[in-house]
């Protein structure tokens, strides 16, 4: 009995190791995440204890809008005087900015070392090497960069998910995995924003830290070396692994140069659409970092002043109705076959309606209501992988994927700095400056979505003699692979389309 069982928990572990692995990284990102709210309630609490001799409060006590000072009278926890809440927002979002600025140029440096020798490292020595230093603050965050953070494992589980399933099948891949990652999402929010209220934050990291361990330990024990078997085209010579005289500089041009028409031989066509779909894949990113970074900050702003178990309820109710929405989207787009930059239109249009209503709600109740919007807003981020895929060659598609990472950090990384620093300078004048400016920057890629569209309809393509054979990389006995980010829809996992014994 217990060699069955044994026996079955390892097929388990082989079977679905991706979809392990991101649900493990999605509980330890939710607990991880509540840190926001740890950093503020100490500011909050070290209010009376340090303001009289704070000149920044005073400065900001005497430009207070009466106005203002009525809307933060609203918070309920009256027991706090109305300008600590300013006072805390500005001193947490500067912490984080900082934060960021220590980390930024170490991340950079390493996202693009981790993807160029990638191939030499091995996948799962890459995998693990950036779950290992997850933990971060100011010297620790400098430290934690050097592994090269998150875009680094996504961009590994990226590669394994786009070989291991066919072209025609990796739009609907790439939105699997949220409802997957939501619907874990949903469950660990609640659970801690209860845990928060009646036991503090200690238990979560700790939590946090036991959970990271767990993957690191699933990914060595259970990643197989076949999977670390680079992507190759059979019938491509251009990437040719057993060539050693390739240098780094080479192969760093390669990286650089995959999105230039003057590069390769692809089509007109082609050339246009992968260059629309990586600006608007930016303007995306610029636009969901406006909206995203200091929303837990504009939660706990006046006239909200959520709890630790208000955003707690939140997080879980957001993510159940992004499951469902993203279920019935998807089933929608794909019953009126709708095209990917059709489907993108669409979700930027949902999105700065959904920037422009939270950043004019008063009540709970509006933010709420503003949920049944949220689902169709990001579709960009997920299918931008699957877009880029169908337009270049197999063996473009490392170069292009570390390429499109590298940008994604360089996002992130003064992307969370910027956006941090300027809600600490606008707050005091305007709370949803930033929601504002979302929904402005969402305007640029859904208007390069409509040209997008354009194009791949009115252009031809008569030379486009793209390499269509692909020799996949699987884990084996894998079947259903999953795409590690991003909380888009569901569909059930296609076949691959050949496995490796």
């Amino acid at each position: 009995m217990r060699i069955r069982f044994r026996f079955s928990l390892r097929h388990l572990f082989h079977a679905y190791l991706v979809e392990i692995i991101l649900c493990l990284q999605t509980i330890y990102y939710c607990l991880a995440s509540s840190i926001g709210q740890y950093i503020y309630r100490y500011y909050l609490e070290s209010y009376s204890e340090t303001i009289d001799f704070n000149s920044d409060f005073w400065f900001l006590s005497n430009t207070f809008n009466t106005t203002i000072k009525d809307k933060i009278d609203q918070c309920n926890d009256l027991s706090v005087p109305a300008p600590a809440h300013q006072w805390a927002q500005q001193k947490s979002s500067n912490l984080f900015f900082y934060q960021t600025v220590a980390s930024s140029i170490p991340t950079i440096v390493m996202t693009y070392i981790l993807g160029l020798y990638t191939h030499q490292l091995g996948r799962k020595f890459v995998l693990i090497l950036t779950m290992f230093a997850d933990h971060w603050w100011h010297i620790a965050a400098f430290l934690s960069s050097l592994a090269g953070g998150g875009n680094v494992s996504s961009f590994i589980l990226n590669l394994i998910i786009t070989d291991s399933t066919e072209e025609s099948e990796r739009t609907s891949k790439f939105l699997h995995t949220g409802a997957m990652c939501t619907g874990i999402g949903a469950i660990t929010s609640l659970l801690i924003g209860f845990w928060i209220e009646y036991r503090g934050f200690l238990d979560l990291y700790w939590a946090a830290l036991f959970i990271q361990l767990m993957t690191i330990l699933a990914v060595y024990v259970y990643m197989r070396p076949q999977s670390l078997t680079p992507v190759l085209s059979i019938n491509s010579h251009c990437h040719n692994h057993s060539n050693n005289r390739t240098t780094k500089y080479d192969q760093l041009i390669h990286i650089c140069m995959v999105f230039s028409p003057r590069h390769t031989n692809r089509s007109r066509k082609r050339s246009i659409c992968l260059i629309i779909t990586l600006v608007a894949f930016t303007f995306h990113c610029l636009a969901s970092l406006s909206f995203g970074v200091p929303f837990l900050w504009f939660q706990l702003n006046y006239p909200f002043c959520w709890s630790a178990t208000d955003i707690g309820y939140y997080n879980t109710v957001s993510s159940i109705i992004w499951t469902v929405g993203s279920i019935v989207g998807l089933k929608f787009f794909t019953y009126t076959r709708f095209g990917d930059a059709a489907i993108c239109c669409l979700s930027h249009i949902f999105f700065i309606i959904s920037a422009l209503w939270v950043a004019q709600a008063s009540y709970s109740w509006q933010l709420y209501l503003g949920l049944f919007i949220a689902p169709f807003t990001s579709y960009q981020g997920s299918l931008t992988y699957s877009i880029i895929s169908k337009w270049l060659e197999p063996n473009e598609i490392n170069n292009a994927y570390t390429f499109v990472t590298e940008i994604n950090t360089i996002l992130n990384v003064f992307g969370n700095s910027f956006f941090n620093y300027l809600y600490s300078i606008t707050v005091s004048y305007s709370r949803n400056f930033t929601l504002i400016l979302a929904a402005v920057l969402g305007v640029i890629p859904l208007v390069l979505n409509c040209i997008l569209y354009r194009v791949t309809i009115r252009i031809s393509d008569e030379s486009d003699h793209r390499i269509t054979e692909c020799k996949p990389i699987l884990i084996p006995n894998h079947m259903p692979m999953i795409e590690p980010a991003g909380i888009e829809a569901v569909r059930f996992p296609a076949k691959t389309s050949k496995r490796i014994q």
